[in-house]
């Protein structure tokens, strides 16, 4: 008699699990009092590291790469519509988009999902989330690239495209506290 469930490869099974469990865990914070919008920022991490030309498919499907934004500052954030943390933070992240705009900064959401643009842009529309960049990394290679351990996960891009700085969580970005903490990264 055959296994009626769905074959799935072993390494991607391990990888779906594991950035599940730190979801769930990272963000519900497990029988913890909730901690406060900005507390997610002790995961700040600074660098100093070249934007890698790993391509990715943007909301129109054409392939880019962080460099397309190469002159401008980003925020670049790492997300699923499975991750219950990263749909909490949407809402900050379109925000943050808004009061960002005027000074020349950029928000881009990068979705993991593995059926891409097809489950991220109806499910974008259903909440409303208007503004940011979009992108898509369907099979993982810039997530790869960058060391992505967990979700969700933001990194903050210079215009001259280094990547400042890490922050892994959940975050009320448009928390004062948020911008005034990332925004040196984001302009230096």
């Amino acid at each position: 008699m055959s296994d009626p469930r769905p074959s799935i490869s072993g390494q991607f099974c391990r990888r779906q699990f594991t950035l599940g469990l730190a979801c769930t865990i990272g963000g519900m914070g497990v029988g913890v009092a909730p901690t406060p919008a900005h507390a997610v920022l002790d995961t700040l991490k600074p660098l100093s590291m070249p934007s890698p030309k790993t391509p990715f498919l943007n909301d129109r499907g054409e392939e880019v790469s962080l460099n397309h934004w190469h002159g401008t500052p980003l925020l670049v954030n790492f997300w699923a519509t499975w991750c219950p943390p990263c749909v909490h933070e949407l809402p900050s992240l379109m925000r943050l988009h808004h009061l960002f705009a005027p000074n020349g900064i950029k928000v881009l959401l990068i979705s993991v999902d593995r059926k891409g643009r097809d489950k991220a842009l109806p499910f974008l529309s259903d909440l409303k989330i208007k503004g940011p960049e979009l992108g898509f990394d369907v099979d993982n290679h810039l997530a790869k690239a960058l060391k992505l351990r967990a979700l969700p996960t933001t990194w903050c891009v210079r215009a001259d495209g280094m990547i400042s700085a890490q922050i892994t969580g959940e975050a009320v970005w448009d928390d004062p506290k948020v911008i005034a903490k990332i925004k040196p990264y984001l302009e230096g």
